[in-house]
Formats: C-alpha cells, sequence, structure tokens
C-alpha cells in the first residue's frame, strides 16, 4: 500500500518589508516630521523655516530666553551662505524667512543657529537635553503670491496664536523693521527703541519686488492655516508649557 505524501507548510518569520507597527517610535506623543528628502531650491527662491522646540520646556518669548535667541538670531543673520531676512519667536516655535545659494548653505547656517543656541538655553534653563529635537520644516518660495502669504504668515504668527493684538504688531519678530506695511503702525504700539535681532536685507526679486505686486501688508491681516503632513498642531497660548501648535 502506497503511502499518501503530504508537504509540510513552514510559517517562516518575516524579518524585511513592511509590517503593521514596525519601525522607530515616535519619541513624544505626537509623530515627528516625516524624513523625507527636501525639495530642490534656485538661488532666487527664498525658505520659509520652522523650528520647533522640544516638549515641555519654557516659553521662547520671555525674559532670558528671548535675549539669548534674538542674540542668536543677530549673529546668524547671514553666515554660511544664508541671510535670515524676517522671524517670528513664538512660544515653541520659531519661523524664520531666509534666502541661500543652496541647500549646502541651508544646512550649515542652520546647524551653526541651533547648536550654539540649543547649548545657551540648556544652561540658561538648568538643564541637559535636546532642545530642538526634530529637524527643521522648510518651504520653497517660487511665486509672488506665495512670497507674500509668507510674509504675512512670519509677521503676523502671534496673532495667529493669540497672543498679539489684532491692531498691534509683534515685537517678538522683525515685524517692527518690516517697511511693507500699508500703513505704518501706531508710535504707541512700537516701542521707541524696539529690541529686535539684527535681519539682512533681502536680495531676491520675490522678497523685495514680486511680493508687493499684490499689495503691502495691512497690519490686520491674519495668516491663513498651513498644513504639513504628518503634524496636524493645535493652537495654544503663549504659556510656559509646551504648546503644540505651528
Amino acid at each position: 500500500m502506497r503511502r499518501k505524501i503530504h508537504q509540510l507548510e513552514f510559517d517562516f518569520r518575516q524579518h524585511g518589508g513592511k509590517r503593521k507597527g514596525a519601525g522607530r517610535k515616535p519619541k513624544s506623543a505626537e509623530a515627528v516630521m516625516p524624513h523625507r528628502q527636501r525639495s530642490e531650491k534656485k538661488r532666487s527662491e527664498p525658505l520659509h523655516i520652522t523650528v520647533r522646540l522640544a516638549d515641555g520646556l519654557p516659553s521662547l518669548r520671555r525674559g532670558g530666553a528671548l535675549k539669548v535667541v534674538l542674540a542668536a538670531l543677530s549673529a546668524s543673520s547671514d553666515r554660511h551662505g544664508m541671510k535670515i531676512i524676517h522671524y517670528s519667536i513664538q512660544a515653541n516655535h520659531l519661523h524664520l524667512l531666509v534666502e541661500a545659494d543652496d541647500r549646502k548653505c541651508v544646512a550649515r547656517a542652520m546647524n551653526s543657529l541651533l547648536s550654539p543656541l540649543a547649548r545657551a538655553l540648556n544652561k540658561l534653563w538648568a538643564r541637559r537635553g535636546k532642545v530642538f529635537p526634530e529637524r527643521y520644516h522648510d518651504e520653497v518660495i517660487t511665486t509672488p503670491t506665495q512670497a507674500r502669504n509668507a510674509l504675512r504668515y512670519v509677521l503676523q504668527n502671534g496673532k495667529k496664536h493669540g497672543v498679539v493684538p489684532r491692531s498691534s504688531i509683534d515685537l517678538c519678530s522683525s515685524a517692527p523693521v518690516f517697511d511693507g506695511w500699508k500703513e505704518q503702525p501706531s508710535i504707541a504700539s512700537i516701542p521707541a527703541t524696539p529690541v529686535v535681532a539684527s535681519v539682512a536685507t533681502a536680495s531676491t526679486w520675490l522678497l523685495t519686488t514680486g511680493w508687493r505686486r499684490h499689495g503691502l501688508l495691512d497690519i490686520h491681516e491674519l495668516p491663513k492655516q498651513k498644513r504639513h503632513a504628518g503634524r496636524p498642531r493645535a493652537n495654544l497660548a503663549d504659556s510656559s508649557r509646551r504648546a503644540t501648535s505651528r
């Protein structure tokens, strides 16, 4: 009598490929900025850069922290082929409008800005650990409309987060030295000697002439909501605790 031969099936463990739950886990409750390859940029195209603070740290808009950030921005306003044209300091993040020769210049300049700044803030707060745990996000500006929207978003960002009155300007930004307001802000809203970081003069067509084709900025304009893949953020007021807003 012949015996029937049955082929046995083995369930081998798979160590490669896409699997549910695989990969590095987020460092916090929220997903970090996706590590995608950055888009190409031309020398004539400015960048809108966003840098986020680690969770649970004090506000960057207060006391010694504000002075440290302003000093760091002044020192890095024109270094390694990158110029900081405008900035906005919020409780838990920074917005920068920059011009740069290429991506390598941006990488070197941002490292020269953020590394010393992180050390200075840690010293001020008497702590150790990462201050900027995620890589910065950037957006290439290619059109006059995009340039105007970026200027409005950066300079009016404090109003978006509810820390600046609608009829005033944000003194924790380069708004006091911006020359593109439709009507100059009232003297009462600007101190006689505003403490602002030294910024570089714009040289790209988009940040000097192009954006003005769509009209000067009104002090009452509010920035439009921006969304970036992977990181929706809530809008919280300025506080000493970490807010998760953009």
